[in-house]
């Protein structure tokens, strides 16, 4: 027992310091975000002018424009491209089904700054390099693993003979589709949209490879902020990202439960 015991706290002791060592960064960040004297710590007041300057910046709110529309378009391509993925998966056996089923889930083996640069070779070879389509494309295909997954789960309970019933009242595919299977996976679907993204929104070797000039992200003017600015505003942007991440694993905690979505 005492053995046991001392391994149990030993784990609960490393975990606790791991979680500590990841997390006193963004502590740091959200810290200095708010300090009137920026980077002197301790702080010595609060002050949401960094926030203010962030948000009025004309490059930073062109940038979120930029990051809104990249975000938004890759998630409701690849959530419809990982919609009939499942479909297919889930209804139907073929040749080759495990071999697609690993090719969607490729880029979770690679590394994503490989599979940038990858992308950016790939892209360069074929008469594109950097830009608007290689960018939304490469951002699809970054956060598609993801939905399919979520939605795979979320369809392996589903009952097909509810859309069987459908068919035999005279119900069409796409009618089945609209008042059956997409009301069952709502709350999958939820979470696959909200997840894909925040990844998108939030991913930066993608966007550095393949956005072009004058279309910059916001991780991008971030990165390229920081570099030359020695301030505050560059903290209080990052806390931004780190709240509006926040903000969405808690509507996936309310709308599915997170424990499920990470099991997924």
């Amino acid at each position: 027992m005492m053995r046991n015991d001392f391994g149990t706290w030993g784990l609960r002791l490393f975990t606790y310091l791991a979680m500590t060592f990841l997390f006193f960064p963004i502590f740091i960040t959200l810290l200095v975000s708010v300090n009137p004297s920026e980077f002197i710590l301790p702080p010595t007041g609060f002050t949401l002018e960094w926030f203010r300057a962030a948000w009025t910046s004309d490059t930073f709110v062109r940038a979120m424009g930029v990051s809104l529309l990249l975000g938004l378009t890759a998630t409701i391509v690849a959530n419809g491209i990982a919609l009939l993925t499942v479909l297919a998966f889930v209804r139907y056996d073929f040749p080759g089904k495990a071999s697609i089923n690993l090719l969607v889930m490729s880029p979770l083996l690679i590394p994503t700054t490989i599979f940038s640069l990858a992308l950016y070779v790939f892209f360069a070879r074929i008469g594109f390099g950097a830009g608007v389509l290689p960018l939304v494309i490469g951002h699809t295909l970054h956060v598609l693993p993801f939905a399919v997954r979520i939605l795979m789960a979320s369809m392996q309970n589903f009952d097909l003979s509810l859309e069987e019933a459908a068919r035999n009242v005279g119900a069409g595919p796409f009618r089945t589709l609209r008042s059956i299977t997409l009301p069952v996976i709502r709350t999958g679907l939820v979470s696959s949209l909200v997840l894909c993204f925040v990844l998108s929104w939030n991913d930066f070797p993608i966007s550095v490879f393949l956005a072009p000039p004058g279309w910059l992200p916001l991780p991008v003017e971030l990165f390229s902020y920081i570099k030359f600015q020695y301030d505050a505003v560059g903290a209080a942007l990052a806390s931004s990202l780190i709240i509006i991440s926040a903000l969405a694993i808690v509507i996936i905690d309310r709308t599915s439960g997170l424990r499920q979505v990470v099991q997924r």
